[in-house]
């Protein structure tokens, strides 16, 4: 079960989350200019976890020296978390949300807060598990 229990850990999960998904949209937005979306996605939010498991592991968490196994752990969350987010993404825009004001930004901010929310709690759950929330 997961306890709140050190607020200052949550206060920089919560910023790393938000630098990470500026990067990812911030590439986004830039990549759909000229290539498909399906791909777009995909570079965009593959960028952003590379940037998050950095600053999580060594500034949120401290969980010291990198070690592959926890690599591996946290990829493998993310590329489960990667399918989630560019289906939802692309599911919303091409039937809730087709031809609508800012249909790219509302399918991008529920498809990423989906996949925050799922990576959050496998994150704490199985790779940096030994600190509390």
């Amino acid at each position: 079960m997961l306890k709140i229990k050190n607020n200052k850990e949550l206060l920089k999960y919560i910023f790393v989350g938000f630098s990470t998904v500026l990067i990812d949209f911030i590439i986004y937005k830039f990549l759909i200019k000229f290539i498909v979306i399906y791909l777009s996605k995909t570079i965009s939010f593959l960028s952003g976890t590379f940037f998050s498991y950095q600053l999580n592991r060594t500034w949120t968490f401290k969980s010291g020296k990198p070690k592959l196994s926890q690599f591996i752990k946290y990829l493998i969350i993310h590329i489960t978390s990667l399918v989630l987010n560019v289906f939802i993404n692309s599911l919303l825009l091409n039937t809730y949300f087709k031809n609508y004001f800012l249909s790219y930004e509302i399918s991008f901010f529920i498809a990423t807060l989906t996949s925050a929310i799922y990576n959050f709690l496998l994150i704490k759950m199985f790779i940096f598990n030994n600190t509390r929330i």
